[in-house]
């Protein structure tokens, strides 16, 4: 059986809501209208993601009780990972959550979701600090996003046989750095992940659950399909055999 290690991002990937804007969309923080201004000035360049992120987590001024109340113990899960995830125990690839959320949200909303399950999973993210109504986003590195997600694969791909095939699960342009560092490129349908792809014609699978994740993977472990690199791009086209 092939090796395998997968990676995927949380917000819009593995998780369908985003659960840092459900409360920086909160009408006692930020609110919708100057967080999307502050997109735009990154978009633009006059504002750093960093800067950003730290304004928007700033503004959050609900109390850790009316956060999961009213929004993260709603918090949606691809309804397609419970078995991909179960199918990756048994043969034991690891599944690694590489995130720029913040720790305390992501670990409780993967045990809310897994149970005790949840503890074989690793969450790299960006860490929080919750005070008295007030939010406070802890980065991980020092790069330019806070947590560059590269870096994680680029050790996992180090420290692993050379024969590992490396999935990767992503939905934003955000996630291009860490999936160049994957053979595997899974892109959620319908997200700017996508149509980068489409642009720069990169090789990648386009899904809507991690139902059809499961099923390319499964053929991977099982030796039904193999993976050809593209030569123009770095990442690899799987091929039925």
């Amino acid at each position: 059986m092939a090796k395998i290690q997968v990676f995927t991002d949380f917000d819009g990937t593995l998780s369908l809501d985003d659960t840092g804007l459900m409360l920086i969309d909160d009408h006692r923080s930020l609110g919708p209208e100057r967080r999307r201004e502050i997109e735009h000035a990154i978009l633009n360049d006059t504002m750093t993601y960093k800067d950003g992120l730290t304004e928007m987590w700033a503004a959050v001024h609900i109390s850790w009780e009316e956060a999961w109340a009213e929004y993260l113990d709603k918090c949606r899960i691809d309804p397609g990972f419970p078995d991909f995830n179960e199918f990756c125990r048994a043969n034991n690839f690891p599944v690694t959550i590489i995130s720029s959320g913040l720790y305390p949200l992501l670990s409780k909303i993967m045990t809310n979701f897994l149970g005790e399950k949840a503890k074989d999973i690793k969450i790299v993210s960006n860490n929080g600090e919750y005070s008295d109504r007030n939010w406070k986003i802890i980065y991980r590195d020092e790069s330019e996003y806070g947590n560059d997600k590269s870096r994680t694969l680029q050790a996992a791909r180090e420290a692993a046989s050379p024969d590992t095939i490396f999935v990767f699960c992503g939905d934003g342009v955000s996630d291009i750095s860490a999936a160049k560092h994957a053979d595997v490129l899974f892109a959620r349908k319908d997200r700017d992940l996508e149509l980068y792809c489409n642009m720069h014609k990169i090789p990648f699978i386009a899904f809507d659950t991690f139902h059809e994740v499961h099923a390319v993977v499964k053929k991977l472990a099982d030796g039904k399909a193999k993976i050809e690199k593209d030569e123009k791009t770095g990442f690899c086209n799987v091929v039925d055999l």
